[in-house]
Protein backbone atom coordinates (compact mmCIF):
# COMPACT_ATOMS: atom_id res chain seq x y z
CA UNK A 1 0.00 0.00 0.00
CA UNK A 2 1.01 3.62 -0.96
CA UNK A 3 1.32 5.75 1.98
CA UNK A 4 -0.92 9.19 1.33
CA UNK A 5 1.46 11.85 2.59
CA UNK A 6 0.38 14.73 0.37
CA UNK A 7 -2.72 16.46 1.87
CA UNK A 8 -5.67 17.37 0.24
CA UNK A 9 -6.39 21.04 -0.95
CA UNK A 10 -8.72 21.46 2.14
CA UNK A 11 -6.93 20.80 4.29
CA UNK A 12 -3.65 22.86 3.06
CA UNK A 13 -6.78 26.00 2.96
CA UNK A 14 -7.31 24.95 6.50
CA UNK A 15 -3.62 25.31 7.40
CA UNK A 16 -3.20 29.34 6.33
CA UNK A 17 -3.96 32.03 8.47
CA UNK A 18 -6.94 34.25 7.89
CA UNK A 19 -5.25 37.58 7.48
CA UNK A 20 -7.86 40.38 6.87
CA UNK A 21 -7.22 42.34 3.57
CA UNK A 22 -7.35 46.23 5.54
CA UNK A 23 -5.98 46.61 9.12
CA UNK A 24 -8.46 47.99 11.99
CA UNK A 25 -7.00 51.33 11.93
CA UNK A 26 -7.50 51.96 8.48
CA UNK A 27 -11.00 50.64 8.33
CA UNK A 28 -11.54 52.95 11.19
CA UNK A 29 -10.23 55.79 9.44
CA UNK A 30 -12.51 54.83 6.55
CA UNK A 31 -15.44 54.38 8.63
CA UNK A 32 -15.04 57.76 9.79
CA UNK A 33 -14.98 59.61 6.86
CA UNK A 34 -17.89 57.54 5.14
CA UNK A 35 -19.77 58.39 7.88
CA UNK A 36 -19.20 62.35 8.57
CA UNK A 37 -19.57 62.20 4.98
CA UNK A 38 -22.85 60.03 5.12
CA UNK A 39 -24.10 62.59 7.59
CA UNK A 40 -23.43 66.17 6.48
CA UNK A 41 -24.59 64.93 3.13
CA UNK A 42 -28.18 64.31 5.08
CA UNK A 43 -28.18 66.96 6.47
CA UNK A 44 -27.75 69.23 3.80
CA UNK A 45 -30.40 67.80 2.43
CA UNK A 46 -32.61 67.49 5.05
CA UNK A 47 -32.05 71.34 5.78
CA UNK A 48 -33.91 73.60 3.92
CA UNK A 49 -37.57 71.45 4.14
CA UNK A 50 -37.49 70.23 7.85
CA UNK A 51 -35.49 73.16 9.79
CA UNK A 52 -32.07 73.02 11.20
CA UNK A 53 -32.07 70.99 14.42
CA UNK A 54 -33.83 67.96 12.90
CA UNK A 55 -31.80 68.04 9.51
CA UNK A 56 -28.87 68.06 11.64
CA UNK A 57 -30.30 65.02 14.08
CA UNK A 58 -31.30 63.25 10.60
CA UNK A 59 -27.57 63.45 9.28
CA UNK A 60 -26.52 62.29 13.20
CA UNK A 61 -28.58 59.56 12.69
CA UNK A 62 -27.73 57.85 9.40
CA UNK A 63 -24.18 58.67 10.22
CA UNK A 64 -24.57 56.79 13.09
CA UNK A 65 -26.08 54.15 12.16
CA UNK A 66 -22.97 53.38 9.72
CA UNK A 67 -20.72 52.70 12.67
CA UNK A 68 -24.14 50.37 14.04
CA UNK A 69 -23.59 48.39 10.76
CA UNK A 70 -20.19 48.52 11.17
CA UNK A 71 -20.03 46.74 14.94
CA UNK A 72 -22.70 44.85 13.60
CA UNK A 73 -20.97 43.23 11.36
CA UNK A 74 -17.73 43.03 12.91
CA UNK A 75 -19.90 40.93 15.99
CA UNK A 76 -21.11 38.91 14.32
CA UNK A 77 -18.45 37.82 12.23
CA UNK A 78 -16.27 36.95 15.36
CA UNK A 79 -19.23 34.80 16.99
CA UNK A 80 -19.21 32.67 13.57
CA UNK A 81 -15.76 32.45 13.25
CA UNK A 82 -15.43 30.85 17.06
Amino acid sequence: MAKNTSKTKKQKEEELPIRPWISMRGGMIVMTITSLALAVLIAWQAIPSTGWLEGILWGLLFGGLIWAIFFGNLWITRKLRK
